[in-house]
């Protein structure tokens, strides 16, 4: 990363893009499959390009990037930021890098008997399928969570992206549960201090707006989210904040939906 002036570490190097689920937190969870993902540094927060266009105030405001192991170790970070810029000024070998990566994954899958499945907007929005990713790979489980109003379910038949409710696009949520699509939403319980380890105690509504909720925190693996014939579900996530001056802006922005029984 040398020539990007101060802000990574002298000499720091990215050899690979793709990390191992288990050192997620998310995709920790996603028992029975071999999982991967990709971790960039979010919206605009590099100063060149924005990997999330859709984002809203109280998306960037609630973004997970910064908390967890980021939130105590600066190399995390710098990585995250690293690939982003790479993804900017080097796309050729990014794509060229990403590719070799699901191919090694590929190979230690097949190694251990599961299938693959591999996220790579953890902390960003990246059209993919645009770029041809998904469609090399069509024996990897692809998934993924947007704001991109035209991009919402089974956008190729290995590649599975859930719609993220915002305090910007509810109206297009509800629009996409109507036509029996799952809609991702974030609630909080506003009876207790949840923040950091402590967040997993919140309550879920049973449902929102007429829509039965769906907890999405047992798992990552939307694509197997139990999903209506002709209404969707909303997939509940709890609202994670490592401090209650962070979940106070994410709750004000409106991005958070209160849980009142």
């Amino acid at each position: 990363m040398d020539g990007y002036g101060n802000r990574f570490p002298e000499g720091l190097e990215v050899p690979r893009l793709l990390a191992n689920g288990d050192s997620n937190t998310k995709t920790r969870k996603n028992v029975g499959y071999l999982s991967c993902g990709l971790s960039m540094s979010p919206h605009k927060s590099v100063g060149i390009g924005n990997v999330c266009t859709d984002a809203s105030r109280g998306c960037v405001a609630g973004c997970l990037n910064e908390q967890g192991l980021a939130s105590v170790f600066e190399t995390i970070g710098h990585a995250r930021k690293a690939r982003t810029v790479l993804w900017y000024l080097a796309r050729e070998w990014f794509l060229e890098t990403i590719t070799t990566d699901l191919e090694r994954w590929q190979r230690k899958a097949k190694r251990k008997g599961q299938e693959l499945c591999a996220r790579l907007n953890m902390f960003s929005d990246i059209p993919w399928e645009r770029y041809g990713i998904p469609q090399r790979f069509e024996d990897v489980r692809f998934y993924d969570y947007t704001k991109h109003p035209r991009r919402t379910g089974a956008i190729l038949p290995n590649y599975w992206v859930t719609f993220s409710r915002s305090e910007t696009n509810e109206k297009h949520a509800l629009e996409v549960l109507r036509r029996g699509d799952n809609v991702a939403a974030v609630f909080h319980d506003p009876n207790g201090k949840f923040v950091g380890n402590r967040s997993a105690g919140q309550r879920l509504p049973k449902s929102w707006r007429g829509f039965p909720v769906i907890d999405g925190d047992i798992t990552d693996l939307r694509f197997e989210d139990d999903r209506g014939q002709t209404r969707g579900r909303v997939v509940g996530l709890r609202l994670k904040a490592h401090d209650n001056a962070t979940r106070a802006n994410i709750i004000k922005s409106g991005f958070s939906i209160q849980v009142t029984r």
